[in-house]
């Protein structure tokens, strides 16, 4: 059993709703570690769409990514730079946050599927839902700048960072599976 199966397995003996809460805690965390850019930061919010969508259920992924909007959306101060309200679902970012939930489903959905549960296909997963978030969120960035600067502020700065967290995350995953089975 690899160290994601066992954290799923234990997870299964939590009541669902700490689950749902332990990855909305996780998300807002990683929100508030950012690199200021404008008009899209870059945060670790990506790190833990990548670790919900790897060891979440595909229903407790999304309920926890739609829990953590929800609570932005009332005012609460869970998006990055401690920031609320509805306005958010709106701006330049509102593309990312969408293609959180998107992310974490079809990751925790095909992690189920894969018949390999290794780094290497964990990574694969990882970059793929790195991808649709910002494909998502370029896509709602240039209804709001234009396509070019969309491109030029939505996705470039975001591969090389997007690349090197996901294998971080997955190499970190390993490491604690490795000194787990000692």
């Amino acid at each position: 059993m690899d160290f994601l199966s066992t954290i799923k397995s234990k997870a299964r003996g939590l009541p669902e709703i700490l689950v749902v809460l332990g990855g909305v805690a996780l998300l807002f965390a990683a929100s508030q570690a950012e690199i200021p850019l404008k008009p899209v930061p870059i945060t670790l919010q990506t790190v833990a769409v990548m670790l919900i969508g790897l060891t979440y259920t595909p229903r407790r992924a999304v309920e926890s990514h739609l829990m953590w909007i929800g609570l932005g959306a009332v005012g609460l101060p869970v998006f990055s730079g401690f920031a609320g309200g509805l306005p958010h679902l709106a701006g330049p970012t509102a593309g990312y946050m969408g293609g959180f939930v998107i992310a974490a489903f079809l990751m925790a959905t095909f992690k189920k599927k894969l018949p390999l549960k290794n780094w290497f296909s964990d990574f694969l997963l990882c970059v793929m839902g790195t991808a649709i978030v910002i494909t998502c969120g370029v896509l709602w960035l240039s209804q709001l700048i234009g396509f070019s600067s969309a491109v030029t502020h939505g996705i470039v700065p975001f591969i090389l960072p997007g690349v090197v967290k996901a294998g971080l995350l997955c190499t970190g995953l390993q490491i604690l599976l490795i000194y787990k089975q000692k």
